[in-house]
């Protein structure tokens, strides 16, 4: 049987001392490198008990830290025990924003992308929570060094999506414009220098050709891109489905004539879901929050009324339990005993002269 002794044993394996943890980033780094070390008996020793204890919303966030730090020392290991990596490090991060510990959020964040390179549920899930917390800026700029590190790898095309997504966020970043105006420049002179040395074989043949492909390959991608389910703003699980639509279009299709505009409206439609999804968890802790405090005041209430009873008032006891059932409502825990309790004493007031 796991003991709460044991379950603290293997998260101080896996996550180290306490008093000894450094800035969260490094932390999570030291860590990773110092269980890779591990036996790897003993790690999954240490998986399996903490997963006995990681179930459920109010899962403890080092039990959760440290599973994830485990399964990324260990990737075989965690394939082999079927622990899932990025489910388990979205729930801590999730968990962790909740509780405004954004620092520690965004390096679980962070350091599962490079462990899960392009993982889109990581990207999203980043991304939204920066535009919660009012970091598009931060956004714009991780976003900007992500095409440049793709145009020094020569990677171009993707490189001009990045440039895309960061000139929607901020039209008027100078920099990202002229690298996206070199790119163009690029793929022009590209296109003409691979043009010129087929200019004299069969020339006419073959721009007719391309611009014969060319012209039936744009009517068919709009027209797949016309087709595809609208959403109507506001409505989150339409908006959800026309996103991974759209993503789906463009991971099939990244290059046509239309592919700005297909960028453009994936960029709209994810701020648009971060803010209504912002909205709908203030919304319903909003409306968790006031049920607490309205149980609480059928609980006080109650304990007002049990005094009067006490003290012989009962004109003062059945007020405060009729407050108290309208204030608990039916699924108050002492709803039907204090129900019983005023019955009982209207019964009692009757029946005295």
């Amino acid at each position: 049987m796991t003991t709460t002794l044991i379950v603290r044993d293997a998260m101080l394996a896996i996550n180290g001392a306490p008093e000894k943890r450094s800035e969260t980033r490094e932390h999570l780094q030291l860590r990773i490198a110092e269980v890779a070390h591990m036996d790897e008996r003993t790690a999954e020793e240490c998986i399996e008990v903490l997963t006995a204890v990681a179930s459920g919303e109010g899962a403890d966030p080092d039990v959760l830290e440290a599973l994830v730090i485990a399964a990324l020392a260990h990737p075989a290991l965690a394939k082999r025990l079927k622990l899932p990596t990025v489910a388990t490090g979205r729930r801590l991060a999730a968990i962790l924003e909740r509780t405004s510990a954004i620092e520690r959020t965004m390096a679980v964040f962070e350091v599962l992308q490079r462990h899960f390179p392009g993982h889109e549920s990581l990207e999203r899930d980043l991304s939204q929570l920066m535009c919660r917390q009012g970091m598009v800026q931060d956004l714009v700029n991780r976003y900007f060094e992500r095409a440049r590190k793709l145009v020094r790898e020569g990677r171009n095309n993707e490189a001009a999506g990045w440039l895309r997504e960061v000139l929607q966020l901020d039209p008027g970043r100078k920099d990202a414009a002229r690298m996206m105006r070199d790119l163009r420049f690029k793929r022009v002179k590209h296109s003409r220098r691979k043009s010129g040395n087929w200019r004299s074989v069969f020339v006419v043949s073959l721009l007719a050709l391309g611009v014969s492909y060319a012209v039936l390959r744009e009517f068919r991608l709009r027209e797949e891109l016309r087709i595809l389910p609208q959403a109507a703003p506001g409505n989150l699980p339409a908006l959800k489905r026309r996103l991974a639509d759209l993503e789906g279009f463009i991971a099939s299709h990244p290059l046509w004539h239309g592919a700005l505009q297909v960028l453009s409206e994936r960029t709209a439609l994810r701020v648009q879901l971060a803010v209504l999804e912002a909205k709908a968890d203030a919304a319903r802790e909003a409306a968790e929050r006031a049920t607490r405090e309205r149980l609480e005041a059928a609980d006080l209430c109650r304990s007002r009324g049990m005094g009067c009873v006490q003290s012989g008032d009962v004109r003062g006891a059945l007020a405060a339990f009729r407050e108290a059932l309208e204030r608990g409502g039916p699924e108050w825990t002492h709803y039907e005993r204090v129900s019983r309790d005023v019955a009982d004493l209207e019964a009692g007031s009757m029946d005295k002269p």
